[in-house]
């Protein structure tokens, strides 16, 4: 059986990872890190009961390159037209459909309650998905379950799969198309683990 800390490692590694290629995709040990954390995933999801053959697939597709992967990420999340994936919950959860809505000022509520100060920090929106993940891993190693479990059902989890969905709709997705499925199985093992220690 695992023991906490080992969970708690491993749910840090991913989310810390994910976070990275959302928000600096095009830093050295992106991918690295990224294949490094998703062997932690594969081994928790098998050792709680979801589902591990996402991680392990995405261990074993080709790798992009750095010029390949800025490129991959340019075309689907920077555009400004119908096709491009929106990387703000905003986007997906507010009426109007656009960015810096009540998810954006949720989330920074949540980060200041933590003690952690985000106005203008990587020059990204605080519903951004890669600070949400972010926040996840800094939950997770502070050993703050219930907030993590909270912040996860309340933001992430009501808009990662429509997200996830919208990935493998892009046919020009090939790297983020299998990201796209680790992050359905993040989820999946989230909420397990939420009901778990509920």
């Amino acid at each position: 059986m695992v023991t906490q800390q080992l969970q708690n490692f491993a749910r840090q590694s991913v989310f810390d990872a994910l976070s990275g290629l959302f928000i600096r995709p095009e830093d050295e040990g992106t991918v690295r890190r990224y294949q490094s954390a998703l062997s932690a995933a594969a081994a928790l999801a098998a050792e709680i009961g979801t589902d591990s053959k996402p991680f392990e697939h995405a261990l074993v597709t080709p790798k992009p390159k750095p010029v390949e992967l800025e490129r991959e990420y340019a075309r689907l999340f920077l555009g400004v037209g119908a096709e491009t994936v929106p990387l703000c919950e905003s986007a997906w959860t507010s009426p109007q459909q656009i960015l810096c809505q009540e998810a954006q000022l949720e989330c920074r509520k949540a980060y200041l309650e933590a003690g952690l100060e985000t106005a203008g920090l990587l020059g990204v929106p605080e519903d951004h998905l890669g600070m949400q993940l972010g926040f996840m891993a800094v939950l997770i190693l502070k050993e703050d379950t219930a907030g993590a479990a909270k912040f996860f059902a309340e933001h992430p989890a009501r808009w990662l799969p429509g997200f996830a969905e919208a990935l493998r709709l892009r046919g020009d997705a090939v790297f983020f198309h299998q990201v796209a499925d680790v992050l359905d199985a993040l989820c999946e093992m989230e909420k397990l683990i939420s009901e778990q220690s509920a």
